[in-house]
Order: C-alpha cells, then sequence, then structure tokens
C-alpha cells in the first residue's frame, strides 16, 4: 500500500496585538442655548374647568359590541405534576358562531 503524500502546510503565524483604540479629537460642538429662547413663550392659562377628564376611563366597565363570533379556550393540564409547564397535556378551544 503506497504512502499518502506529505501535504505542505503553511506556518503558523501569530496575530499582531491589537494596538490601543486611539482617542477621538474633541469636536467643535456647541449646545448652549441663547440666554433668551424661552422669552417670547407665554404662561398657560390653569385649567379650571375639570367637568371634562383628560383621559377616558382605564380600568371601568366596556361594553363590547355583540359580535356573531366568540372564541374561549382553556388548557388541558395534569394536576399531579409539580411543574406546571410538564403537566400541560393541551389545549380546548370552543368555536361559537351566532347568526
Amino acid at each position: 500500500m503506497p504512502e499518502p503524500a506529505a501535504v505542505d502546510k503553511p506556518p503558523r503565524t501569530v496575530p499582531d496585538k491589537p494596538s490601543a483604540p486611539r482617542p477621538e479629537p474633541a469636536a467643535a460642538l456647541d449646545l448652549s442655548l441663547h440666554p433668551n429662547v424661552f422669552d417670547p413663550l407665554q404662561p398657560l392659562e390653569p385649567i379650571n374647568d375639570l367637568s371634562t377628564p383628560l383621559l377616558p376611563p382605564l380600568f371601568g366597565e366596556t361594553v363590547q359590541p355583540e359580535s356573531p363570533f366568540q372564541l374561549n379556550g382553556k388548557l388541558i393540564t395534569n394536576e399531579r405534576d409539580e411543574d406546571y409547564w410538564q403537566s400541560v397535556e393541551g389545549a380546548q378551544l370552543q368555536f361559537e358562531f351566532k347568526h
């Protein structure tokens, strides 16, 4: 059986160490405001009429419009298992169409 031909591998080189990052020169950027920038602004009048709420009711009962379609569902679990996610065996979906 003939011996495989020797393959010449290129010599292994060690990568140079990365040079330290160079500090960037400071940019000539002026973020100061003109001293009189707020002079043309006028103060707002306080709100005296509090009968109209500013926000809609966020946690009150809302009446949903009657829909001809309803979807319900639940997970089917095995209560004997300690880990909740391991106890999930399936899901039950209920579709209801009203006409």
